[in-house]
């Protein structure tokens, strides 16, 4: 692989903690990678772990999520001094100090114009950010989706107060930025996160769509999947495409009669696998997630998929007590756990159950690694795949199938 020169650097690079390695060739980036998963996985898997590419490398992520806050000053400013407001994401390991977001090379097309937008709403109504010292202001976050394949997008603002001057911004988003979804998110909690405790739709359609392409030998197929603002989906979707295919392409090997989605979100394993199971359940613990899954079940025309909400604990500790559960040879469990993992209660019951086939999706290394050791003892990797859903940063998807011993 031949290294490009570097075109791109974002205005902010070295300050955001968002992207550290812009200034480093992709290619070297993509090794780096590999040494680092094959270095924490040594000894756990003995085959080497290729890292496949992000399709693309700017502007890949369909959402980003920048919070207003105050302006901050090292020293304390006079108290007559006024804290103007910006709009932007934290400092590299200074969660207390937030910059002024001019654009964002990885997050969607046109930042700029929706920032534009968005200050000069703000600044001809006097809206603030919410400051925690004083109890003053109102904007809390921005939230911005956008389908990569559907060009679609929503718009959110997380705010204290719900009742604003929704028309003024409807028409600088139209010249400037144009929408199909804007939502009011009501938020009177103080800590800064894109996730509303209410959601109300300001102007256009409730959801926007986007679609999944799985590529299998003669069998390519499309999947359309509507988003509402408190949806879960992978932030890179043509990475996410690549690893769904391979999932997709496994599981046609083993040709299961049950597929157990566990830490299933929307369903979005679930539905693209679902003509290749005679039944599926997809289990979480999040009431809106499910909604979003069954919604669409029916934009797909899917019937043979079962949401449950539970815990994956309890799931688990429910099946192991049924001593008539559908556990044939061929029957596959996919896990694809947050950030923290499995937990060790999850590994010991699922260790317990005993699936012939486990498909582990981890998007932290780290605690695969915890993990892998008392799952090998019960189980056989017998692939393993990684892929790069967040050029220019450390992080990396993992893919693991693992067979019953």
């Amino acid at each position: 692989m031949t290294e490009q020169a570097i075109t791109n650097i974002c205005p902010h690079f070295g300050i955001c903690g968002g992207c550290e390695f812009q200034n480093i060739a992709y290619e070297t980036q993509l090794k780096k990678k590999e040494e680092n998963i094959s270095e924490l996985l040594k000894g756990l898997i003995t085959s080497p772990i290729p890292v496949q590419p992000s399709p693309e490398i700017w502007h890949y992520r369909n959402k980003i999520d920048p919070v207003f806050s105050p302006e901050y000053f090292e020293k304390p400013p006079p108290k007559d001094v006024k804290r103007e407001t910006v709009l932007g994401f934290k400092r590299y390991k200074r969660w207390y100090d937030t910059f002024q977001l001019e654009d964002c090379l990885i997050g969607p097309p046109e930042l700029p114009n929706l920032i534009y937008a968005i200050t000069q709403w703000r600044k001809e109504n006097h809206y603030e950010a919410y400051d925690r010292r004083t109890g003053n202001g109102i904007l809390h976050a921005l939230l911005l989706r956008q389908g990569k394949r559907s060009g679609e997008r929503m718009i959110g603002i997380l705010t204290r107060d719900v009742d604003l001057n929704w028309n003024s911004l409807i028409d600088r988003l139209r010249q400037y930025f144009p929408y199909k979804s804007l939502y009011a998110g009501l938020y009177t909690r103080t800590a800064e996160v894109s996730q509303a405790e209410e959601w109300h739709l300001i102007d256009g359609e409730p959801y926007i769509h986007e679609k999944i392409i799985l590529h299998s030998e003669g069998d390519n197929q499309e999947h359309t999947f509507q988003i509402s603002p408190s949806s879960f989906f992978q932030a890179n979707t043509l990475s996410a495409e690549n690893m769904f295919s391979q999932v997709y392409n496994w599981t046609k090997e083993i040709s299961p009669s049950y597929i157990y989605d566990l830490y299933g979100g929307m369903g979005t394993f679930s539905i693209l696998l679902s003509r290749l199971a005679q039944e599926i359940y997809s289990v979480d613990c999040v009431p809106s997630s499910l909604e979003d899954g069954k919604k669409n079940l029916r934009l797909n025309n899917i019937t043979n998929v079962r949401f449950e909400l539970n815990t994956v604990r309890k799931f688990l500790s429910e099946k192991i007590k049924i001593s008539d559960n559908p556990l044939t040879e061929e029957t596959l469990v996919i896990v694809d756990p947050p950030r923290e993992g499995l937990t060790e209660n999850v590994i010991k019951k699922l260790i317990q159950w005993g699936p012939s086939h486990l498909f582990y999706v981890s998007c932290n290394p780290n605690a695969l690694t915890r993990e892998l050791p008392f799952l090998l003892e019960h189980y056989n990797c017998i692939y393993s795949k990684a892929y790069d859903f967040f050029p220019h940063t450390p992080h990396i998807e993992t893919l693991l199938w693992l067979i019953k011993k």
